[in-house]
């Protein structure tokens, strides 16, 4: 069972980097157009995931949290060329919500809470994604966010211990990206009907 687990683990950090490839292969073709502030705040923000996995102790939720790091880098640098917003007074306000709760985790030093907090401030950077997808549906690509259900869910097959701490940060991946595809297909069909 071991084996199956860490061939899960395998699978969803290599589906997790592959995403990011794709992602980076749309902003070249121009059907993926990142919002700013989304992937500047979220590679700040996976990589306090990854710090605050590795002082949990968690060593199956830090690698696809890893691959997520380097791939939210990556696109954050594409966006400052080939990117939509970033200056908007919402952003602004997204930024501060996102530094407020970053400083609520490191006031109190708790790992657990770290993780919560990361999750909330993650959730707060998404939001300009989703509200420019909601509007804009064509300027994302659902085929990227496909990927992170697919290797936050064989993450969560490759859990030796099912606990809360173990898997918000999996199922809160998993919820986010059916949410986003969710937003993306449903928004084309129906300005398309319009």
């Amino acid at each position: 069972m071991n084996n199956l687990k860490n061939i899960f683990l395998v699978l969803s950090t290599v589906i997790s980097l592959s995403a990011y490839f794709v992602g980076i292969r749309f902003i070249f073709k121009g059907s993926f157009r990142p919002q700013r502030t989304t992937w500047f705040l979220m590679a700040v923000i996976s990589a306090l995931f990854v710090a605050t996995l590795l002082a949990q102790g968690d060593r199956n939720a830090v690698w696809l949290a890893s691959a997520i790091f380097v791939g939210n880098f990556l696109i954050f640098l594409l966006s400052i060329k080939n990117g939509i917003g970033g200056k908007s007074k919402s952003d602004m306000v997204v930024l501060l919500m996102v530094v407020i709760s970053l400083l609520v985790w490191y006031i109190t030093k708790n790992p657990l809470l770290a993780l919560v907090m990361s999750i909330i401030a993650d959730f707060i950077a998404f939001l300009p994604t989703m509200i420019k997808s909601w509007f804009l549906p064509w300027t994302e690509e659902w085929m990227f966010y496909v990927f992170g259900i697919v290797s936050s869910f064989l993450n969560l097959l490759s859990l030796s211990v099912f606990n809360f701490e173990k898997s918000i940060f999996l199922i809160y991946f998993l919820l986010s990206n059916i949410a986003l595809v969710l937003i993306i297909v449903l928004r084309r069909k129906y300005i398309k009907t319009l």
